[in-house]
């Protein structure tokens, strides 16, 4: 089924170990998002955001990070849905 929505939201993120201090490990993350108009095909916005967290486990360190940039890129990106429709 094609979509009926106006704007396309994508992206791609990835995360990546980074240090271990004693029992923590370090995660590094980017994450990069584009909203685009699915009539014509134009970028509305685009946006990037490194992040990085600490958990015991790296799997959930990678997670927050890249839970951390996407709410730092929804803060600024608010405004861009706002303006395009």
């Amino acid at each position: 089924k094609e979509s009926d929505a106006d704007l396309i939201l994508s992206g791609e993120g990835i995360s990546e170990y980074a240090t271990r201090t004693n029992n923590l490990i370090s995660v590094k993350s980017r994450l990069e998002i584009k909203l685009v108009e699915r009539e014509t095909g134009k970028i509305i916005a685009s946006d990037r955001q490194t992040s990085l967290a600490v958990d015991l486990a790296e799997n959930i360190a990678g997670k927050q990070a890249l839970q951390n940039a996407a709410a730092d890129i929804a803060e600024r990106m608010l405004d861009e849905m706002a303006s395009a429709k």
